[in-house]
């Protein structure tokens, strides 16, 4: 039987906070002018405050908040979370 290995919360939020930056990177149009945290923040229906934890690792977000912010990046929740290689 394979060995699990538990995430700490700060690798998870390490992980949340790498995917976020690059997810909504990746939704800047041109790529040339990103879309700023503030109106990433508001596009997605979470404060500006949030988005600057969630993206500096410093909080845990609610599943509320987390669903949000997939549903505004068009990816699922899994993605936000998944190790970046």
């Amino acid at each position: 039987m394979p060995v699990v290995r538990s995430k700490t919360t700060q690798s998870l939020r390490d992980d949340l906070a790498a995917n976020v930056r690059h997810y909504r990177a990746l939704k800047a149009i041109p790529p040339a002018k990103p879309v700023s945290q503030e109106r990433g923040a508001w596009e997605a229906g979470i404060d500006r405050t949030m988005m600057s934890k969630i993206e500096r690792a410093k909080t845990n977000p609610s599943l509320e908040t987390l669903l949000k912010l997939a549903n505004y990046l068009n990816v699922s929740v899994a993605d936000l979370l998944a190790e970046r290689p």
